[in-house]
């Protein structure tokens, strides 16, 4: 039986990698604030990491646009979109894995789409830039944040569950959950900033999301996360959907890591070995 080691939630904002390399105060600080979620993900010893993200209509589109998918392929190209300073690569990817969770998620009543060659956006990349230097393979599971209708937050809360459960088939292996979004975020829309490419429009609720998951409130998140504050909160912010996802796998390991500051529409955050 595998176990959950660690769980991790941090926002995937493509301009973060160049960022971070810089020289700028900004920069080392979105450094410093990767490297503590990765301190205790490298200290979790694990040997896969499970990736719960949105894609942003650049791995699927409209026409073919599934609520769930499961990566059981071996590879995956990305990004397929514009992360600066990240040239395309080719991502291994634990097959064996991503076949069995989909095995184990149909199995429990989910029927997620099963990707067998498919390419990765920022929404995976520039978390595993900061999270996986140790090249461990990697099964991105997909949740539909973007297009309405999204899966409830109590479905999701759900699948979570069930990714638990379905690690029963991964005998012996080492699981990493990273969820990869922000709670509010707007992005070509009419709430971006002036002379910026985003904006935050509900800032009190991603402080509400970042505090409820402080204190282990699922419950009372859950309730929180409708449809209507979901839209109220930015064109983006379903990606606080695999958040809720990974917080249900993380439902037997300390919080290690917490960390929102106002005004911000993300947050970073472990659970795991202290």
């Amino acid at each position: 039986m595998a176990e959950v080691v660690a769980v991790a939630g941090v926002p995937h904002t493509p301009v973060f990698p160049a960022l971070a390399r810089g020289d700028t105060e900004s920069g080392a600080e979105v450094a410093r604030r990767y490297a503590a979620v990765d301190e205790v993900v490298a200290r979790a010893d694990a040997d896969v990491l499970v990736v719960l993200t949105c894609d942003h209509i650049n791995t699927f589109t409209p026409d073919m646009w599934p609520t769930f998918a499961v990566a059981t392929g071996h590879s995956a190209l990305g990004p397929n979109d514009d992360v600066p300073g990240v040239s395309p690569m080719s991502y291994a990817l634990a097959a064996d894995a991503g076949a069995a969770l989909h095995r184990g998620l149909v199995g429990q009543d989910f029927d997620p789409v099963a990707l067998r060659d498919h390419s990765v956006d920022h929404s995976v990349v520039v978390p595993l830039h900061f999270l996986n230097g140790r090249r461990l393979p990697v099964v991105p599971v997909y949740v539909n944040g973007m297009v309405a209708p999204r899966p409830s937050a109590a479905r999701c809360r759900r699948l979570g569950r069930v990714l638990r459960n379905a690690l029963e088939e991964l005998p012996g292996r080492r699981v990493a959950v990273v969820a990869s979004g922000s709670f509010s975020l707007e992005v070509g829309g009419p709430r971006v900033l002036p002379d910026q490419v985003y904006g935050v429009p509900r800032p009190a609720w991603a402080r509400s999301v970042a505090d409820r998951l402080h204190r282990g409130d699922l419950d009372g998140l859950v309730a929180e996360a409708t449809e209507r504050r979901i839209e109220e909160a930015g064109t983006v912010a379903g990606e606080v959907l695999p958040w809720i996802a990974a917080a249900e796998t993380a439902a037997d390991l300390p919080l290690a890591l917490m960390d929102h500051r106002d005004g911000e529409g993300h947050a970073f955050a472990a659970w795991g070995p202290a």
